[in-house]
């Protein structure tokens, strides 16, 4: 065997083998160890000193605010599951806990800007579904006037032919029924009757049907008042006896009052209240108000026409016509407006109707028992809610006892307040309502005013007015209210849809004293018997002190007027005289009283009673005399 002999390099790179294998395992545990160091895997290093031990991380804890917070949270969560299934009453109680708690914690709580903004977006919340219940009736809606106002009065006359119109003169005439106010059956209120028995029978139904709780207490309100008692059907064409009817042009309640109207006959109109629709002040108000127009004019269908179209209205169409029948004057389209001139035989055909429902098959009407209330005094401003509770009954009850209020409180700016609530509840009401603090009375927000911010702002932001916030907080000067103040919100409130928030209509009685001496300077539209409504006193007067020979005013002319005085002096009690003898065959005609009653009681015909007397309608006047034989 032979052996090979090596060269030095050969040699040196076969020793250096071993260690090249050694290094390079090194390397790669040393390229473990980089990449274990780089994710965070590496052995902790040791150290001499002693570790010490690190505490859990917990969650801090709550500081009172907090805690205050989420407790007063419960209680708004409970009232809102209330209110999303219906039960208002119990969710109205959880939100005044969650309200009251927020405004008796501490200063140092109620300071915090936590609790702060947590307060404002809870009473916001609260608010909100406050508006909502409002909306759908917990309230007084304004509402459009009824929709058979407008196909009334807007109604375009369809002429009958001879032979219906003598069928429903038949009807009429048929019915032994007295009549206050004179009835003509011509041809427009016999469509009129023909219109409300056929296609406006639902209407005429439900009109009847809201009107009944009232009739008795309208007719005695007519009979004290001195005025026909038939007028009890004049709603039919006005509201349809709605309490909050409100008309395009802003005329309001049962009888459709004016605002300016309103107030000249002693009704308030104001942000708080409208008695407008109070059914008891408004009916006597209008009471007064046909009274005064028919004593103007002398006859009934003017003072009627009047009452819907004005009395300068009438006046200057009186003027133009050259006439005082109401039915001649109507005969010109450019004279009166088609509302006007279907006012009256829409009225005289309602009366008709609503007197005999039998006859022409009103089968649907309810019979409902006379309204009937006790009459309590308040006397700081309370929530309905309170009085409500109280009473024993429903927000929803006492407002539709009260329909003049417009809030859902009583007045703040009155000390005491006459409020209706159901029969039979006084003396329980006095007697806890007595023992009820003031500051437990009404619902009240609080308001901390922001820099920049205007009581106008505010007064948007919780749906009230400046009026009313002024009033609450008793601020006369607006530029003196300064942030950082305190202010308390009104929050018992209505919807208010034609009036301007900030405006306050309250009317000042009396405006002037007994006699003062007033200049008054004539505005287009105004006439003497609205001028005398306005200063207390009547028209003749105002002529005498201005030397008028008619009732023709102009634009500028100046007018002294005494203020509340009058030249009339008041009629002393004598016996009434004798009335002269009714010769034989004749009959002196009485209110009420129509040919066809006549007929009835003498035994002979309408048609000899109007050949006999030479007329050829069915109108006659009371106090004329009447042949009823054939002498």
């Amino acid at each position: 065997m032979t052996t090979e002999k090596k060269s030095p390099s050969t040699i040196q790179a076969t020793y250096h083998k071993p260690f090249r294998n050694i290094i390079l395992y090194s390397g790669c545990v040393l390229f473990t160890f980089a990449i274990l160091v780089h994710v965070g895997c590496a052995p902790r290093k040791l150290s001499t000193t002693i570790p010490v031990p690190v505490k859990p991380v917990l969650p801090p804890d709550q500081t009172p605010t907090q805690i205050k917070i989420e407790e007063i949270s419960a209680i708004y969560r409970n009232g809102k599951m209330y209110a999303d299934i219906g039960y208002t009453d119990d969710a109205r109680q959880k939100f005044d806990l969650a309200v009251a708690s927020v405004f008796n914690q501490d200063p140092d709580i109620r300071q915090s800007k936590e609790f702060e903004s947590f307060s404002e977006t809870l009473v916001h919340n609260v608010h909100s579904i406050e508006m909502q219940w409002i909306q759908k009736g917990d309230s007084y809606t304004e509402s459009s006037q009824s929709e058979q106002a407008n196909a009334i009065l807007s109604e375009k006359f369809t002429f009958l032919s001879q032979k219906e119109a003598d069928n429903e003169r038949k009807l009429v005439e048929d019915t032994p029924v007295k009549y206050e106010i004179p009835v003509v059956l011509n041809n427009q209120v016999l469509s009129y009757i023909k219109a409300f028995s056929t296609r406006l029978k639902p209407v005429i139904e439900a009109s009847l049907n809201r009107g009944a709780k009232y009739e008795k207490l309208f007719k005695q309100i007519f009979r004290e008042e001195g005025v026909p008692e038939d007028l009890f059907y004049l709603p039919i064409i006005e509201s349809g006896y709605r309490t909050r009817a409100l008309s395009h042009a802003k005329a309001k309640g049962i009888w459709q009052f004016m605002a300016g109207t309103a107030r000249l006959e002693g009704l308030t109109v104001n942000w708080w209240i409208d008695e407008r629709c109070d059914p008891e002040k408004a009916t006597r108000a209008a009471a007064r108000h046909l009274k005064r127009l028919h004593n103007y004019y002398g006859d009934w269908y003017l003072a009627l026409a009047a009452y819907n179209a004005g009395q300068g209205k009438v006046d200057r169409s009186i003027r133009k016509a050259k006439t005082r029948d109401f039915w001649k004057i109507a005969r010109h389209r450019w004279i009166f407006r088609r509302e006007t001139r279907n006012y009256v035989p829409g009225f005289l055909a309602a009366m008709v109707i609503g007197k005999n429902p039998e006859k022409y098959e009103l089968n649907n009407l309810e019979q409902k028992e006379p309204i009937s209330y006790d009459t309590v005094t308040v006397d700081s401003c309370t929530d309905l809610r309170i009085i409500a509770k109280l009473s024993g009954t429903t927000v929803n009850r006492i407002q539709e006892l009260n329909p003049q209020l417009r809030r859902l409180t009583t007045p703040i700016t009155k000390k005491s307040f006459a409020i209706h609530i159901p029969a039979g509840q006084a003396d329980s009401f006095t007697a806890r309502f007595d023992q009820l603090p003031k500051d437990k009375r009404v619902t009240l927000r609080y308001h901390r005013i922001r820099p920049g911010q205007t009581l106008s702002q505010i007064a948007r932001k919780f749906q009230t007015s400046v009026s009313a916030i002024q009033k609450a907080n008793n601020i006369r000067n607006v530029r003196k209210v300064r942030a950082g103040k305190t202010l308390v919100i009104p929050i018992g409130q209505g919807h208010d849809y034609y009036y301007r928030a900030a405006r306050d209509f309250t009317v000042r009685k009396p405006r002037f004293p007994r006699g003062k001496r007033i200049v008054h300077r004539v505005h287009r539209g105004d006439t003497l018997f609205g001028i005398a409504l306005r200063y207390r006193t009547d028209v003749k007067s105002v002529r005498k002190w201005n030397n008028l020979d008619d009732n023709l005013l102009h634009p500028g002319q100046k007018l002294t007027v005494y203020y509340s005085r009058s030249i009339m002096r008041k009629p002393v009690s004598a016996p009434k005289a004798v009335s002269k003898p009714i010769p034989s065959g004749f009959h002196r005609i009485k209110p009420g009283e129509t040919l066809y009653s006549l007929s009835k009681k003498y035994g002979v015909s309408i048609k000899n009673l109007k050949k006999w007397n030479k007329i050829r309608s069915s109108l006659i006047h009371p106090g004329d005399l009447l042949r009823v034989e054939n002498i």
